[in-house]
């Protein structure tokens, strides 16, 4: 319970500080889109480069994952002790969508060139019935 309520927090403040950001990406600037599962599936198809970021933690790989991803959990980026690649395109996953689309929009706002979040998640990416692999 206090893991939960830790990464809770990690979030509100994610949170705040992307809505206090102003830091605005000009067309020229950063890419930040969220991507359906199957606009995910092509780009990971067609974008050479393209490193597939899974934000959740250890224990909820159980659900899957998508192949060539690579586990960053959310509590760790939040926490300093990794950090996300800043020369190569992103794309981000977590359970439903949330954090992705958070970590995303921060990063974005950092200065990160190009990242996309998966809308909806593993859970959508299951339920448009795309391969997952399981360890």
């Amino acid at each position: 319970m206090k893991h939960l309520l830790a990464l809770l927090g990690m979030v509100a403040v994610l949170a705040l500080a992307v809505a206090c950001s102003d830091n605005r990406a000009s067309q020229s600037g950063p890419i930040f889109r969220t991507l359906t599962p199957l606009e995910a599936k092509t780009l990971i198809a067609q974008r050479s480069g393209l490193a597939i970021i899974d934000l959740r933690e250890p224990q909820e790989l159980h659900e899957g994952s998508i192949a060539g991803s690579q586990l960053m959990p959310f509590r760790e980026i939040a926490q300093g002790r990794l950090t996300l690649p800043n020369d190569r395109p992103l794309l981000l996953i977590c359970a439903i969508g949330g954090r992705s689309y958070m970590v995303g929009q921060y990063f974005s706002r950092k200065g990160y060139p190009e990242i996309y979040s998966l809308e909806g998640g593993i859970a959508a990416w299951k339920q448009a019935g795309l391969p997952v692999e399981y360890h």
